[in-house]
């Protein structure tokens, strides 16, 4: 099961992560690694059913994340004679709630595809 487990999250790493156009809120917010980089690891050490609270804790600090960001990226946005930082611009890229796609991401110079700079988008 934890060999299975690794190889699913890895699967989804390496061909779905890099075409969805955003990063974890988690990762946005923390500077840190993505959930699924974390989960992978929590599998790895402590296997699936040992980690299963982890793996639950770190979705629901995610789950915290995004609406954290979400409450800052809507007061940004009610400000409605300020024009909008390019701060604000990078995140709306990110934002799981649009989920952009690669190629309307790579349009903007601020988004976060991982090991996709934005430079290379046509």
């Amino acid at each position: 099961m934890k060999l299975l487990a690794i190889a699913m999250i890895r699967g989804y790493q390496r061909f779905i992560s890099p075409y969805k156009g955003f990063r974890c809120a988690h990762a946005h917010l923390h500077q840190g690694p993505s959930c699924s980089h974390a989960v992978l690891e929590i599998v790895k050490t402590d296997g699936l059913y040992h980690g299963y609270r982890a793996i639950r804790l770190r979705i629901k600090d995610c789950k915290q994340a995004y609406q954290t960001l979400q409450s800052a990226n809507n007061l940004n946005r009610s400000d409605k004679g300020k024009k909008r930082k390019e701060k604000d611009k990078w995140y709306d890229c990110c934002d799981p709630s649009i989920a952009c796609d690669a190629w309307s991401c790579g349009k903007s110079k601020h988004c976060d595809l991982p090991d996709l700079p934005c430079d290379c988008w046509p």
